[in-house]
């Protein structure tokens, strides 16, 4: 699993809902983020736990503000100049750190100390941002002499960059620091669903909405009486002690965004977080620009093209000039292209810079196993033999089948899973193929998923059959073998499963039994007759006597490990090569059967899991018997894997 530190400027909030949106897509390709930010926890709270973690540290100081959003010139000298004196201390804490949680790239919104931490750590430096500070602090203190060696400074730690991604709504002065550019699309977080607020807070669908909003800096001078009296709705914002009957206190607890997404009319300052959120949703924006501000002049020149907008050049206005003002507001006209959420193809975009650097000269291959439950994602160094990245995502595609026809749903779903992972791979530079197994061989119309793969994203196909299934699990486990041990490896999947003896080398031989987790479960309910029955009939026939040890292949033994050995989140590298024995194995049955699952809920994707974790178990035990094997060890590396050595394997020996 690839891990990414995303450092957060302490200034304002936009910086830190930027770095939420581009976190939660790199999320959804199976990366692990972790933001380091001294903004707000609840900023930050809707990210997905598994995947995220948060921690809280400044990094730079970003500029002070005063009354009216004007900026404090002196409170930020003091402010930079104390940064700066501490600058050993953090590049010691910030070194350890990356060091320490095994950091593979560093993405900076925008501090300029983080580059300083990557000549320490030998780890890659990105920057993603619509400025940089040089050009706010060479404006800042343009007539303060003493502060050129800091701007000397910020200039030379930029330069350290290892590729900078500019944003919308920005010009060449203000990213001028930062090296090897490459422009990409708007960044913004979005809502992945819809957003009921008006239904919960009893507010009609007719009912006009106005959102006020300043960000996270400074105090703005705002008579919100005669603005609530002007407004023919209602008026949220964070300000206490209004005194009008339309005004509605925001609560700090719900998402922020989601306000947005209902609002009808946005008044704010230009901020561009606030730009990028209210455009995407195609809400009218009025906006009073700020004093002394130099990062606005690029922001107002990006918002030309958008249409729903109105500046208003003071806030300071009476009921009668606000109700004028809310009389004249035009029809809200449609969205121009250049202002729509990329993202899935800024966070693309990055990757593959961060692949090719990594492996310059390599071949790449992204492999897609979709099996009857998950589909598995790797990316592969074809040169170096070397695992890249993997992900894992719930499908389900293999569930409730029966007969031979996948159902529209099951198949609707699988396409978009495999949507969000396509996309995001899309702008890597590698050969791409999609391995089909499990209930793909059995369902008639599994290649629907085949054709439409093809033809939207150009990948190639393959409809794995039982011995070339064989193949690739030998080659992803054969490394767990030990000695001269006699060593079998299982991989439980949703509809099937393959059982490979690891002790044939020139010819490995391969089992593919007709049965998996979910049909077991579908049989549970259909038939009274035992599972466990079932499962040891099916493993009698196998030709194989004993073995010293199973290796555990995929999900299945990643996912029981987890619940084993009480890890929080599952990270199936983290749980390679642990040991599952008999007694834990009883110990959890045991505890099952007593009814004590209010301890192992904590470790499930979900309580529904509970039936699957009971079946994994009861599984894992009678492979003991059967092979009267001491141990399963659990090997995170499955058919994708496998594939891709297979091929490594295939470029040597030709």
């Amino acid at each position: 699993m690839l891990k990414i530190a995303i450092y957060v400027s302490d200034h304002g909030f936009g910086h830190a809902t930027r770095s939420v949106a581009l976190a939660a897509e790199f999320n959804k390709f199976g990366i692990q983020c972790h933001l380091v930010s001294k903004r707000p926890a609840y900023l930050f709270k809707y990210l997905n736990p598994d995947l995220n973690q948060l921690h809280c540290r400044a990094i730079d100081t970003g500029v002070k503000h005063g009354f009216q959003l004007r900026t404090d010139i002196q409170a930020t000298k003091s402010a930079l100049l104390g940064l700066l004196s501490r600058r050993n201390e953090i590049l010691d804490v910030e070194s350890k750190f990356i060091r320490e949680n095994k950091i593979d790239l560093m993405i900076s919104n925008a501090p300029y100390l983080v580059t300083e931490v990557s000549a320490y750590t030998v780890v890659p430096v990105f920057c993603v941002t619509n400025f940089d500070w040089y050009f706010i602090y060479h404006d800042v203190f343009s007539k303060d002499e003493t502060m050129k060696p800091v701007l000397n400074t910020i200039w030379a730690l930029y330069q350290r960059i290892e590729a900078s991604f500019v944003l919308p709504f920005s010009h060449a002065e203000s990213c001028l620091a930062l090296p090897k550019q490459t422009a990409c699309g708007l960044i913004a977080r979005k809502l992945d669903k819809y957003s009921d607020l008006r239904k919960k807070l009893g507010w009609a669908d007719n009912e006009k909405l106005l959102l006020v909003c300043f960000g996270g800096e400074g105090v703005m001078e705002l008579d919100y009486e005669a603005l609530c009296l002007a407004f023919p709705g209602k008026v949220l914002s964070k300000q206490t002690g209004v005194d009008a009957e339309n005004h509605f206190l925001i609560n700090a607890e719900t998402d922020f965004i989601e306000y947005m997404y209902n609002a009808d009319i946005i008044l704010c300052k230009p901020g561009y977080s606030t730009f990028a959120e209210a455009t995407q949703f195609n809400k009218f924006i009025i906006f009073c620009p700020r004093e002394n501000y130099p990062e606005e002049a690029a922001l107002l020149v990006g918002l030309e093209s958008y249409p729903n907008k109105l500046r208003i050049d003071s806030l300071n206005r009476s009921q009668e000039s606000w109700k004028v003002l809310f009389s004249m507001l035009p029809v809200i006209k449609p969205l121009p292209a250049e202002y729509r959420n990329m993202n899935s193809r800024v966070c693309s975009v990055i990757l593959n810079k961060y692949f090719s650097d990594k492996g310059a000269k390599a071949d790449l291959l992204s492999v897609f196993d979709l099996g009857s439950n998950n589909l598995n994602y790797l990316l592969f160094d074809l040169t170096r033999g070397q695992v890249l990245h993997k992900a894992h995502w719930t499908t389900g595609l293999g569930r409730n089948f029966a007969g031979t026809t996948l159902s529209a749903y099951r198949i609707s779903k699988a396409k978009a899973v495999l949507k969000c992972a396509l996309e995001i791979d899309s702008q890597i530079n590698s050969e791409k193929i999609m391995l089909a197994t499990g209930v793909s061989r059995l369902a008639e119309n599994a290649l629907e998923i085949k054709k439409w793969a093809e033809k939207r994203y150009g990948i190639g196909y393959r409809l794995v059959s039982p011995d070339e299934e064989a193949r690739y699990v030998y080659h992803a486990a054969f490394a767990k073998r030990s000695g001269e041990e006699a060593c079998i490896a299982v991989d439980i999947g949703g509809a099937s499963t393959e059982l490979i003896d690891l002790n044939n080398v020139r010819n490995p031989r391969g089992v593919s039994l007709p049965i998996g987790l979910l049909s077991l479960l579908q049989l549970v309910s259909m038939d009274s007759t035992p599972v466990l029955n079932v499962i040891t009939k099916h493993l009698e026939k196998t030709p194989w006597g004993r073995a010293d040890r199973i290796i555990g292949i995929g999900l299945t033994f990643s996912y029981l490990a987890a619940v084993l050995f009480r890890e929080p989140h599952l990270d199936p590298d983290s749980l390679d090569g642990r040991i599952i024995g008999r007694d834990a194995l009883e110990r959890l049955l045991r505890n099952l059967d007593n009814g004590d699952h209010i301890n192992y809920l904590p470790y499930l994707l979900s309580p529904g899991y509970l039936p699957i974790l009971r079946l994994s178990a009861s599984f894992s035990l009678i492979l003991l018997d059967r092979f009267a094997a001491s141990e399963i060890v659990v090997c995170s590396d499955g058919v994708a894997v496998g594939y891709a050595r297979w091929r490594k394997y295939k470029r040597k020996v030709n």
